[in-house]
């Protein structure tokens, strides 16, 4: 025969430290504002992040190109135009332009940091 429990010792439905209260309607919508708060925070803390630094590589590295390529336009533009204000052959402007890249590139070495031993 099965045990029978008296009356008196079970407690009242929802009496005692194990009760918990029921949900609102709104829990569902509530729980999801969570979430999707989480989910923009992480968001916002890696892949925006990184969408910056891609754009900044990518924008360095355009224009340090496009630069060096002015830069080179620029000397060969100076070239020609220094060959048709020096009479005489071309040697005698690529040798002044020599001099003064000699020149700069011997003070940047000077300016290098040494090697630690």
């Amino acid at each position: 025969m099965p045990s029978q429990v008296p009356v008196s010792s079970v407690p009242p439905p929802g009496s005692g430290p194990a009760s918990v209260p029921p949900p609102t309607p709104e829990w569902a919508t509530g729980a999801l504002d969570k979430l999707d708060d989480l989910v923009e925070k992480v968001r916002s803390n890696t892949t925006e992040r990184l969408v910056k630094v891609a754009r900044l590589v990518v924008y360095g590295l355009f224009g340090a190109i496009m630069g060096i390529t002015a830069a080179t336009l620029a000397v060969i533009a100076g070239v020609r135009a220094l060959d048709e204000l020096i009479p005489g052959p071309v040697w005698s402007v690529y040798l002044p332009l020599g001099a003064i890249f000699t020149a700069a590139g011997a003070f940047l070495w000077s300016k290098k940091a040494p090697k630690p031993a």
